[in-house]
């Protein structure tokens, strides 16, 4: 039972309480900063895209080691590991290089002066009142413009956690407050072999490490440069050995748990050379705290180089894939990023020279043309020209809308993004209805746009036949028993040819056995005995051939899939009703989007962004009025339905325009608006 009563303040100068007395502010070291997550010292690696994508920290944490594996024969991890070591110079910390002479300190890029003109570099104040409310703990997620920006207000700005720099200049001395040392050699001088008990290159970089990381006070930031592990032209044979690679992975791991809040490394990794299939790699993933992998795209022969000042967006253009393994966990349990989804995408990354290596989601750029503009939508009559010219036939029977001929199927769901829904059994099993096929039974929708871009025609079929085939002139009946004849006789050779074909293979087969017999007598002892029936038995000469009179075979009968050809094209008053709907089914298709029934999802369509035997759909459309009130209920349970299936909730609906007397209605897609609602949780 409590003493004190509820929602009461307690005092902290009650009698007998000593107040607490706030002690001194730890302050950290130039270049380190607390991680948002846990307050964990972190720092830099030189770029910022990669800071944001360490699992949250905004960094990579002190005590921990980064592998970056890359395929082919770019240099893009190399780029990585010299902003993370000039990030190291000019924050003051001391670099520890691994089997480079240190003239590879003139390779550094130098700091980027920033430009006066560009918008990037003006303060900009926004008003709070302006600002998005949003909860604070989504404020930086999927935020990679805001990567070196503030990310809570507790925290200092971050100006000078991460520095930009300039891939076309190198880093000058003025501008370098750490040191750069130099590990002892791990690979031998030209023209020498390496001696059979000699100590291993790889434990005198670890003895050089700990003494370094022993003699320097708590305060000294330490970053350790491994560069291309396990490559022939770096390390020495014997570090390929997993004995000794293994143990020095492991005394870096000791190093980094013992001096974390001193210490972390960046390990780049050939993986072309060493496949991530192999057991020594697996291993070596294993004892590093994260795994990335750069996956460079193959370069299109004669292409410009990808920095162009007349076009910024020209160095935009991805160079590689980034796949994310592992990350720095939070803390020994795991959580190595669990929270975030920003890993979870594919990821690409692009250097250029001003902006250094920049990772972003990776997604296909736009269709242009050869202008390099992008196309604008077009409206069914836009599309018209560009569609051969062709008129499908849709027979009505019953209320449905049916196409029995294939040539017209292909025609509407290549050129027209109609895709229907195959209807028709096969013969022999007219009970199936697991593959099904011709005809193809349209709705109503897909009917009026097709008759609308003037594609097809609708003709009653029942009466359109009783009508045409008691009307036949001589002519066409002539033409049409013609053309029976034609099919009849190449029917006929077809099988003609298919029959010799046959006859062939089984007189070679009956002529090789009768081969085969005839060595066998050979071989055969003669009889001793004479005449009779035994003579006749066993008589080597080939009995006569027995001559057989050739039939005369009918041609095949030939049974005809459709009425097609006795019937002449032409467009009937066949009046088409469609549902309220049509409006934004016909704007959807005029941006090119292939629309199937949605009732399976809950809607009234699912859109694909292509045919639906290659795209999942993409979002699950209603269709509202103009002035209907939409419950929120609806919008509640379509929008989290939507997201169950993995996709986009999509409402339109038609404006309302006023008519003129005697003009056609607007069902065409005009003045169409549409919204995506998804639910993204509270």
């Amino acid at each position: 039972m409590a003493f004190t009563k509820r929602n009461a303040v307690l005092s902290s100068s009650r009698p007998g309480v000593a107040p607490i007395k706030p002690g001194p502010e730890k302050s950290l070291a130039p270049g380190i900063r607390p991680s948002p997550l846990d307050g964990r010292p972190t720092m830099s690696t030189g770029t910022s895209s990669l800071d944001h994508l360490l699992a949250g920290h905004r960094g990579l944490p002190l005590g921990t080691s980064l592998l970056v594996e890359e395929q082919g024969t770019t240099d893009f991890a190399g780029a990585l590991l010299r902003y993370y070591a000039a990030e190291g110079l000019v924050q003051g910390h001391q670099v520890h290089l691994v089997g480079y002479p240190p003239e590879w300190q003139h390779t550094l890029p130098g700091l980027a002066v920033p430009d006066a003109k560009s918008k990037s570099n003006q303060p900009q104040e926004t008003a709070p009142e302006e600002k998005m409310k949003i909860a604070w703990r989504y404020e930086a997620l999927g935020n990679a413009s805001s990567a070196s920006g503030a990310i809570r207000g507790d925290i200092a700005s971050t100006t000078n956690f991460c520095h930009s720099f300039d891939l076309g200049k190198r880093l000058a001395p003025s501008a370098c407050k750490g040191s750069l040392h130099v590990t002892p050699p791990t690979c031998l001088p030209p023209f020498q072999t390496e001696a059979p008990n000699a100590p291993s290159p790889l434990k005198g970089v670890l003895e050089h490490l700990r003494t370094k990381l022993e003699s320097s006070p708590p305060t000294e930031i330490h970053r350790l440069v491994v560069p291309s592990l396990l490559s022939p032209v770096v390390y020495a044979p014997s570090c390929v050995q997993p004995a000794e690679i293994l143990q020095f992975l492991h005394g870096l791991r000791a190093l980094l748990r013992q001096y974390s809040n001193q210490l972390t490394a960046l390990i780049t990794f050939p993986a072309s050379l060493f496949p991530r299939s192999a057991g020594l790699v697996r291993w070596i993933e294993l004892l590093s705290d994260g795994v990335v992998e750069l996956i460079p795209l193959p370069a299109s022969p004669g292409a410009p180089p990808p920095i162009d000042k007349k076009d910024p967006k020209a160095a935009e253009q991805p160079q590689g894939l980034l796949r994310v393994h592992t990350l720095p966990v939070h803390h020994e349990k795991g959580g190595g990023g669990a929270e975030t989804s920003a890993f979870r995408e594919t990821l690409s990354f692009s250097l250029s020279r001003s902006k250094g290596l920049t990772i972003k989601p990776y997604s296909l750029p736009p269709m242009v043309d050869d202008d390099h503009k992008e196309k604008s939508p077009a409206r069914p009559s836009q599309m018209a020209p560009s569609i051969p010219d062709r008129q499908v036939r849709i027979s009505r029977l019953g209320g449905r809308y049916l196409v029995f001929d294939i040539d017209d199927v292909l025609h509407i769901r290549r050129h027209h993004g109609i895709c229907a829904v195959c209807t028709g059994t096969m013969p022999q099993a007219p009970t199936q209805n697991i593959f099904l096929g011709l005809p193809i039974e349209l709705y109503a929708e897909e009917v009026r746009l097709l008759v609308d871009k003037r594609a097809a025609y609708v003709v009653d079929d029942a009466a359109d036949h009783l009508s045409q085939l008691t009307s036949m002139d001589p002519a066409t009946r002539k033409s049409y028993l013609q053309s029976l004849k034609s099919q009849r006789n190449l029917a006929k050779q077809l099988f003609d040819d298919a029959k010799a074909k046959s006859g062939a293979a089984h007189a070679h087969k009956r002529k090789a056995k009768g081969k085969t017999a005839a060595a066998e007598e050979t071989d055969a002892p003669e009889s001793t005995s004479g005449g009779g029936d035994e003579d006749v038995l066993f008589d080597s000469t080939p009995p006569a051939a027995v001559q057989t009179v050739p039939r005369n075979t009918a041609a095949p009968a030939i049974t005809l899939t459709a009425s097609t050809a006795l019937l002449k094209a032409g467009a009937q008053g066949v009046t088409i009703p469609v549902p309220a709907s049509y409006p934004l089914y016909a704007f959807l298709n005029a941006r090119g989007y292939y629309i199937t029934p949605g009732l399976r999802f809950g809607g009234d369509y699912s859109v694909y962004p292509g045919d639906p035997f290659r795209f999942h759909a993409h979002y699950m459309a209603n269709s509202y009025g103009w002035d209907e009130e939409i419950p929120m209920l609806d919008l509640v349970t379509s929008g989290r339905l939507g997201t169950a299936v993995k996709k986009s909730f999509l409402l339109g609906a038609q404006k309302p325009t006023a008519e003129q007397p005697g003009s056609e209605p607007k069902t065409k897609g005009e003045d169409v608006r549409v919204f995506c609602i998804e639910w993204a949780g509270m």
